[in-house]
């Protein structure tokens, strides 16, 4: 965060001088309980042995490659869950997923709000081994009980300043007490950009901690007011027999990132709009050698329907010279890095899922299996979306009257219902009432947008995602359903403030060729890489996002506690023709009764951790829906 005052003076008077776009962090990060259009992983989450009591054994390993499924660190490893496990954050990692610490709690709202002083950095979050047992091992000579990790600061984030801090402890049991034993500062200069991830590497040296119920852990200093000030940490790796000069690499392949998209234009699009003209002939895959040694290895591809049918199958043959990433980079080898994708999605006649599975495998064993799979979902509902669900920072236009808009493109005719807006997640709350904006469309001309106006509705303010809902993006219905020919049309907002109204932003996707936004001096094409989290909708109204003017009645059940562990409450005095529905993340049913009594149970215990939702019914009519959060 840019906590330099004389550096913040400078950037005030500069935005004063002439309005301009900007991408800035994010006040909280509701990431870590929505998914969208994230992947769905195809390994069993490490998540639930919560309740495992006997010490860990060596080796302890955590690469964080199950970020596809769970946004929380491994309750099998870890005995807390402030860090964000993610895929998003992180530039060139080891492999896909990594923890990031920055300034927010396990919720993702800040942990001081209301912190007057942004230029102190405190104690953030804190991610803690479960207890491990070393009453086996010795010190010797020639042989070393070591952690190591790879570290990050910034990546796609925050830059963490030089008042910021990663620290890692360790604890001895036998005296109670932790002890400080590596740590490493920030940057000096905001402006840095650091690219690569480091290596620590940290002997056990003590004798005190050579017992059972050892454990270690991580820490950040921040700025705990926002999404600030990241670190990033990856290939968490604690085992005997270590060497800090000889033991620097490690004999595994993995992926490093979500694919490429396989549609050409947008990250999901509406299924009516989809004609095979849309499908890219290639898409990207990360892949790369985290050792020295060299092995063949070989890549596939399958692509699945949504109803787990294998549609097609791709074979990337075999590659026998992937070099050490640190020398060569990722893999440059086209059957593999850029597949040619034959297959067309056929044309849908209503809403369909893919699931493209990509993985990699040679002969000899890997060191860590998990990382060689990834999924991806490719998505056509009733929406366009540039984006993949995730917010990396928000966008904003910094004028009077500032505008934005996202490029998008109509092939039939088609109802433009709504738009959805991922808005910073906490906001300056205190001044939600006061941003205000229209949702507007404009004319497209031959290099952009035009200021002839189609469509302006009416005034909205902005809704933040803490005010409840079913995922990160705001629903605002249009006054009156607008019908579309076939066409190039820019949709987005004008804002009615002179602070810009900050927009959610993927860092991960680059579709800065469709944003455009006037400060005042006329239409510009962004020139930040990333995407705007703007989704217009189409055609059926399908049951996603947070209406803007709900008519639910919210005061006829309570539920209790939330966030649940095991089971939650439903209370009321209207149980007469009652009905709950329980449904995951994924919209998926995963319980389902009648409400009987005024106080009825609702058993968690068989769930996992995340977001679900709780719809209510009276008369099978809805009444009422809940945000629920089980975290055991």
């Amino acid at each position: 965060m840019f906590k330099n005052c004389i550096y913040s003076f400078l950037v005030f008077i500069s935005l004063s001088s002439f309005a301009q776009e900007g991408v800035k962090p994010l006040s909280a990060n509701i990431n870590y309980l929505y998914g969208d259009l994230k992947p769905v992983a195809d390994k069993q989450s490490p998540l639930n042995n919560i309740n495992k009591v006997t010490s860990l054994t060596l080796p302890f390993i955590d690469d964080f490659s199950y970020s596809s499924i769970q946004s929380y660190p491994s309750q099998t490893l870890w005995s807390d869950s402030s860090t964000y496990i993610n895929s998003g954050f992180a530039i060139a990692p080891p492999s896909i997923g990594v923890a990031t610490f920055d300034g927010l709690n396990k919720r993702g709202y800040p942990y001081t709000p209301n912190l007057a002083n942004m230029s102190s950095s405190l104690p953030a979050d804190t991610l803690t081994s479960k207890a491990i047992n070393l009453s086996s091992f010795a010190l010797t000579n020639d042989t070393s009980l070591a952690l190591t990790f790879y570290y990050q600061a910034r990546g796609n984030g925050d830059p963490p300043e030089i008042t910021d801090s990663l620290l890692v402890d360790y604890f001895a049991p036998i005296v109670g007490k932790w002890k400080t034993v590596w740590f490493q500062r920030g940057n000096t200069s905001a402006n840095t950009n650091d690219t690569m991830f480091k290596r620590a590497f940290i002997v056990v040296k003590d004798t005190t901690y050579l017992h059972d119920g050892f454990k270690f852990r991580f820490r950040n200093k921040a700025t705990t007011a926002g999404d600030f000030d990241h670190w990033n940490v990856d290939y968490v790796y604690l085992n005997n027999n270590r060497n800090s000069f000889l033991d620097t690499t490690y004999n595994d392949y993995s992926i490093g990132y979500i694919p490429s998209p396989f549609i050409k234009n947008y990250a999901a699009m509406p299924w009516r709009q989809y004609d095979t003209n849309d499908m890219v002939n290639k898409n990207t895959v990360f892949i790369r050698n985290n050792g020295t040694g060299i092995s063949t290895i070989f890549y596939q591809n399958n692509t699945y329907d949504k109803t787990n049918t294998l549609a097609f199958s791709y074979g990337g043959g075999s590659y026998p010279n992937l070099g050490y990433f640190k020398t060569n980079g990722w893999l440059n080898h086209p059957a593999m890095s850029n597949p040619t994708y034959t297959y067309n999605f056929p044309v849908m006649s209503n809403t369909q899922n893919y699931r493209i599975k990509h993985f990699i495998y040679r002969s000899s064993p890997d060191f860590i299996a998990a990382n060689d799979t990834v999924i991806q979902k490719q998505t056509f509902s009733n929406y366009y979306a540039f984006d993949d669900g995730s917010a990396e920072g928000g966008y904003y236009v910094n004028a009077v009257g500032g505008k934005m808009a996202g490029k998008y493109a109509l092939k039939v005719s088609d109802t433009l219902r709504a738009v959805r807006i991922y808005f910073d997640p906490n906001g300056s709350l205190n001044l939600a009432v006061t941003y205000s904006f229209n949702i507007t469309i404009w004319q497209a001309g031959p290099s952009g947008p035009t200021n002839t106006v189609l469509h302006r509705d009416s005034v909205k303010t902005v809704n933040y995602s803490q005010y409840g809902g079913f995922n990160t993006f705001s629903e605002y219905a249009l006054t009156n359903t607008l019908v579309l020919s076939p066409g190039t049309y820019y949709i987005g907002i004008q804002q009615r403030v002179a602070t810009g109204i900050v927009v959610g932003f993927d860092k991960n996707i680059d579709h800065s060729s469709s944003l455009y936004y006037d400060s005042g001096n006329g239409w510009t094409q962004s020139s930040i890489r990333g995407a705007i989290m703007i989704r217009p909708v189409f055609g059926t109204d399908l049951p996603l996002g947070v209406k803007e003017n709900s008519s639910l009645k919210t005061n006829l059940f309570s539920i209790y506690p939330n966030p649940s562990a095991d089971q939650f409450m439903i209370s009321s005095e209207k149980t007469e023709k009652a009905s709950y529905i329980l449904m995951n993340s994924l919209g998926q049913k995963v319980a389902e009764a009648r409400i009987e009594d005024q106080l009825q149970t609702v058993n968690t215990q068989n769930l996992s951790n995340g977001i679900y939702f709780l719809i209510l019914k009276i008369n099978d009519r809805l009444v009422q829906q809940q945000k629920i959060i089980i975290q055991h």
